[in-house]
């Protein structure tokens, strides 16, 4: 266990002094780097970084590539708020050597108006913006029930004709306890030096989360229930809860809830997914207070 209290210590080092005198909600940026992904984390509150189940462990936590055995591919959409949505897509594949993933993100938007400081009638004309970002990740198992996982991801932002270029780290730990279907985890995300628009600089949204995971079966013949909880810890706000609840009838039919606790706008959500064979869909649904609407995402999951 020596390895997995090292790196245990080099996240708390690295993140938790920072958390803890960090700035206001809105002080980092690239926030669309915290919009999750999948359908299936976001119905259960997004609890996911002790779960390994498909392609999206890339981004909860790429230690928890590890387990996964063949190919796993997951295309996801969200329907964000008012005009915003998000795209993404990553690909998980297990070698002699360990696992290795590849994901995409990409926030897009209608155009805005642009307008003087001075309020006017008619808008000046329109403008773009857009947020990408790709990950490369690794993850392998250096004690028998130890992962360790590394990703690497660029981002890039762009408004009108301003853009911004960064790099950041994600570094995770899953560990599988001798308590029959309970994994834990440990992860620091968006670790790296701050991005910059014009001359205006902003620190990435780094967060440190801990989570924990339990699966087992349950009375009635064929179903199985699983339960998550995260505790997350942003470097531009308070710790953040996240619990998740899914129940499965062979494996085929998953009914979820979760919810989200330490948001202004997020509280509850719900999904459901179906399974058939090597392919998987899956549906969230992420109410939202303040009058900004409401989430609705979907993926396609597919497992060779």
């Amino acid at each position: 266990m020596r390895h997995a209290t090292l790196i245990v210590l080099f996240l708390a080092a690295t993140l938790g002094p920072r958390s803890a005198d960090a700035g206001s909600p809105g002080d980092a940026g690239a926030t669309f780097l915290r919009l999750g992904f999948g359908a299936r984390s976001a119905a259960m509150g997004g609890a996911a970084a002790a779960v390994s189940g498909d392609a999206t462990a890339i981004y909860w936590n790429p230690a928890a590539m590890a387990p996964l055995q063949g190919t796993s591919m997951v295309l996801s959409h969200n329907e964000w708020i008012q005009s915003v949505h998000l795209e993404q897509a990553a690909v998980v594949h297990e070698t002699d050597y360990g696992t290795f993933g590849l994901a995409f993100t990409g926030l897009g938007m209608d155009d805005l108006e642009r307008r003087e400081d001075v309020p006017t009638a008619v808008p000046l004309g329109r403008f773009g913006a857009y947020d990408l970002s790709f990950a490369l990740g690794y993850a392998r198992y250096v004690l028998p029930n130890v992962a360790v996982g590394l990703s690497v991801k660029s981002i890039y932002q762009r408004i009108d004709d301003l853009d911004a270029l960064g790099v950041a780290l994600d570094i995770g730990l899953y560990h599988v306890s001798r308590i029959r279907g309970v994994t834990f985890a440990a992860v620091a995300t968006n670790v790296g030096p701050p991005m910059k628009f014009d001359v205006q600089e902003f620190a990435l949204p780094r967060a440190i989360r801990v989570g924990a995971a339990w699966r087992d079966d349950l009375p009635w013949r064929g179903t199985h229930a699983r339960a998550t909880f995260d505790l997350s810890f942003p470097n531009d706000g308070d710790p953040r809860t996240h619990v998740g609840l899914e129940l499965d009838w062979r494996r085929r039919v998953f009914l979820r809830g979760g919810y989200r606790g330490g948001y202004d706008t997020m509280g509850p959500s719900f999904g459901l997914g179906v399974v058939q064979g090597e392919l998987g869909f899956d549906y969230a649904f992420v109410p939202l207070d303040d009058d900004l609407g409401d989430s609705h995402r979907v993926s396609l999951t597919v497992t060779l």
